[in-house]
Order: structure tokens, then C-alpha cells, then sequence
């Protein structure tokens, strides 16, 4: 090629104007270049001209791919941003879900527990009203017998009133009449009524003693089991919460 256009050169000549050029390195011995590097050697181009020199008059074309080149970085840039935050969002989320779950989980728990406080206050209660019974009846059938005396005491005395009132107002018949009753009434021995009287509020003494301890007690249980129930209410209401949360 090069004795044809007159500008045959020895191999040590070709390689030292392609290194002038920067075509080859200091070390390099090629046997055989690209035509590139004749052009470069022939016209005295630097080749770093050649490399970067733009490829015919398409600017344009470059501007509109430089363009189409950042939108699409652009949309990428934003895409990441978007999958990060919906990732830290998601993230966000189960954590909430977890926390909820596992809320619900205890609120579930406290309950539990609350129902099984309840049913052992509830025992608790009727075991000491069961224990009471016997010493409430007792007691209760003191105060019905005390109360049916009273009744009777109240009677006698109400009858007493009455007769001496009479006695003492009115006309001579009236009053005459009324006082031999009220002697007859007043003659009436009102001892077994007293006695009776004596013997029951004793005996209601004893039993309200005897019934106090067991009524101590029914009263300490139906209070916890008051209490029980209110908590088990709230631990109810809390669980329900839970789960509306969830």
C-alpha cells in the first residue's frame, strides 16, 4: 500500500513516526497496523483529536439521548427513592402489626387471668356463705322470736296505756269498766314475757358473735370478688381494644 502511493517506509521508520503520534507505545513492535495509524502518521494528527473528534454534525442527535439519559436517570433516581420509602413504610407497618399482635396477645393473657381470679373469688365467696349459713339462720330465727316478744311487749303496754286513759276520761260507767279491766290486764304476770325477752336478746348476742367471724369473711370475699369482676371487665375491654387496633 505504501509503495503504491510512493511513501514506502522501513519497519523501523513506520514504527518510530506511529510512536511520534502516540499510535504505539515505546515498547510495542507490531507487524502489521491499523490504517488508522498510517492517517495519524500521515497527516501529523494527534490521536487523542481522532478519538474525541465528533462522528459528523449530530449534536442534536446526542443533545436528545443526553436528555432521554438524565429523564430516565431521573425516574430511576425517583423509583429507588419511592421502593425505599415503601420498603421503611412496609417495615413501619409490620412492626406496628407486631406490636399489636403482640399487645393483643397480653391484653388476652391479663384476661385469662382475671377470668381465673374471678372464678376463685367467686368460689371463695360461696364457700364462706356456705360456712355463714348455718349461723345466719340462727341468727335469723333469734330475731324473728325477739321481734315476735317485742311485738307482744309493745301490746301489753299499748293495751296497759289505752285502759289507764280510759279509766281516767269519759262517764262513770266507762271509767269503772276501764279499771277493772286495766286491774285484770295489770294482774296478767308479764314475768315470762320479760324473761323471754332476756333469754332471746342473749341468745342474739351470742349468735351475732358467733355469725361475725363468718360474716367478716363473706363480706372480704364478696368484695374481692367485686374487685375480680371489675378487672376481668377491664382486662375484657382492654382485649377488645386490642384486637380493634390490630
Amino acid at each position: 500500500f505504501l509503495e503504491k502511493a510512493d511513501e514506502a517506509h522501513t519497519v523501523l521508520q513506520m514504527r518510530s513516526a506511529l510512536r511520534k503520534t502516540g499510535a504505539l507505545g515505546a515498547n510495542e513492535r507490531p507487524k502489521a497496523v491499523p490504517l488508522t495509524h498510517y492517517l495519524l502518521f500521515k497527516y501529523e494528527v494527534d490521536w487523542h483529536k481522532l478519538v474525541n473528534a465528533p462522528q459528523g454534525d449530530n449534536s442534536k442527535e446526542i443533545a436528545e439521548a443526553q436528555a432521554k439519559l438524565e429523564a430516565v436517570q431521573q425516574a430511576f433516581d425517583e423509583s429507588t427513592k419511592a421502593d425505599a420509602e415503601a420498603a421503611a413504610a412496609l417495615r413501619e407497618a409490620l412492626s406496628r402489626e407486631n406490636a399489636a399482635k403482640e399487645s393483643e396477645a397480653q391484653a388476652v393473657a391479663r384476661e385469662n387471668a382475671a377470668k381465673a381470679s374471678e372464678a376463685e373469688a367467686v368460689a371463695r365467696e360461696n364457700e364462706a356463705k356456705e360456712a355463714e349459713a348455718p349461723f345466719k339462720a340462727a341468727q335469723a330465727e333469734v330475731d324473728a322470736a325477739l321481734a315476735e316478744v317485742q311485738a307482744q311487749e309493745d301490746a301489753y303496754n299499748s293495751k296497759t296505756e289505752q285502759l289507764k286513759k280510759q279509766s281516767e276520761e269519759g262517764g262513770v260507767v266507762t271509767r269503772n269498766k276501764a279499771k277493772v279491766q286495766l286491774d285484770a290486764h295489770l294482774a296478767e304476770d308479764p314475768l315470762p314475757l320479760r324473761k323471754a325477752k332476756i333469754t332471746l336478746e342473749a341468745a342474739k348476742k351470742k349468735a351475732d358473735k358467733a355469725r361475725a367471724p363468718f360474716q367478716a369473711a363473706t363480706d372480704k370475699a364478696v368484695a374481692a370478688r367485686e374487685q375480680a369482676e371489675a378487672d376481668r371487665k377491664e382486662a375484657s375491654a382492654a382485649r377488645e381494644q386490642a384486637e380493634a387496633d390490630r
